[in-house]
């Protein structure tokens, strides 16, 4: 009976140092899910030596986590610009958002995101679109390991591929469409960028964001605007008298404009009324206001429908950025140097 004892209590120990082992390794586990794993990714490569990693601030769960920075690259091209567009339209976005992405980067001597201590986040109104590749496998139902391939051999083919400007990686701005020209970063956000200058983007006709109209009646027109626009207090009984356009950018956006008793920037009655962008014209009849508008998106840089057009008619993605981008260069860096 001793000895059946002492068998009994050796198992129990084994079963317990065991028991130990197995919650001190799930615990290691859960702690690099928390800080370095990929969330909603259970397939998700890991950086080798030959790759920079990024580390990003999931706005959604408010954890930081860290991703090679071509995986990176490639899931923001995808959330960024369609997958069906040209190739070559998608190698000049991959390269646009591996710029963008450089700029921030500590290890490159970049300015941070700073959400989190990490380099990049997940907002798109702070930095760039970005979905998991579940979440793209599900937006791309069957298609999806079409698309990966089209989208990995895009990024694959722009490798550690960025713009700079006097040795610098630009701010590689983009927008969704044009409306025919890009507009100058001045006109939108001020300062002094050569390398985003306005420029003519033509093919763009064809695309469903080229334009769009929205119309409203004279007092849903006057209410948006009062709710939006401190003391612009308009009358919808006075809006021939109230609502003026008083300049337009080369590019035909709107800089400043009437409004009642305040004159305020085109930015500022986009977003108080929704619109596609700030290159509108404001019709007013007896009974409604029509609002057109060309393009979509802040005009600024490279338009991806301007990309789409110039892939179309031949161009490559070299071609593409240097026309978006005046004045800047393509150059390659090492991702295997970056720490």
């Amino acid at each position: 009976m001793g000895k059946i004892r002492l068998n009994t209590e050796k198992i129990v120990r084994l079963g317990l140092i065991a028991l130990a082992i197995s919650l001190f390794v799930l615990m290691l586990r859960g702690c690099a899910i928390a800080r370095g794993g990929y969330e909603g990714d259970s397939d998700a490569p890991t950086a080798d030596g030959d790759d920079a990693t990024v580390s990003i601030y999931n706005a959604d769960t408010d954890k930081v986590y860290s991703l090679p920075l071509e995986e990176y690259v490639l899931r923001v091209t995808a959330a960024e610009m369609p997958a069906s567009f040209a190739e070559e339209a998608l190698k000049a976005q991959s390269v646009a958002a591996r710029t963008y992405t450089a700029r921030k980067m500590a290890s490159l001597g970049g300015k941070p995101c700073g959400k989190g201590g990490a380099d990049v986040c997940t907002d798109s109104t702070c930095c760039q679109a970005y979905r998991t590749r579940e979440e793209l496998s599900e937006k791309w139902g069957s298609s999806a390991d079409m698309y990966f391939d089209k989208l990995s051999g895009a990024v694959s083919a722009t490798r550690g591929v960025i713009l700079t400007y006097n040795g610098k990686p630009i701010e590689a701005l983009f927008h969704s469409s044009s409306g025919g020209m890009t507009e100058d970063a001045a006109n939108v956000f001020g300062g002094d960028a050569p390398y985003l200058k306005s420029v003519s983007s033509p093919g763009e006709e064809g695309f469903s964001r080229y334009s769009a109209t929205v119309s409203f009646t004279r007092k849903q027109f006057a209410n948006a605007v009062n709710a939006a626009i401190k003391g612009a207090d308009i009358s919808k009984n006075k809006l021939e008298e109230q609502v003026k356009i008083l300049s337009k950018s080369e590019s035909g956006r709107v800089t400043r404009l009437q409004l009642g008793g305040k004159t305020v920037t085109g930015r500022e009655l986009r977003r108080a009324l929704g619109l596609n962008s700030t290159a509108f014209t404001i019709e007013i009849s007896p009974e409604r206001v029509v609002v057109s508008t060309r393009g979509y998106g802040h005009g600024v840089g490279m338009s991806q429908y301007g990309a789409e057009a110039m892939a179309q008619h031949g161009a490559d993605y070299k071609e593409i950025l240097l026309h978006y981008y005046t004045g800047a260069v393509i150059e390659s860096i090492d991702l295997g140097r970056i720490k």
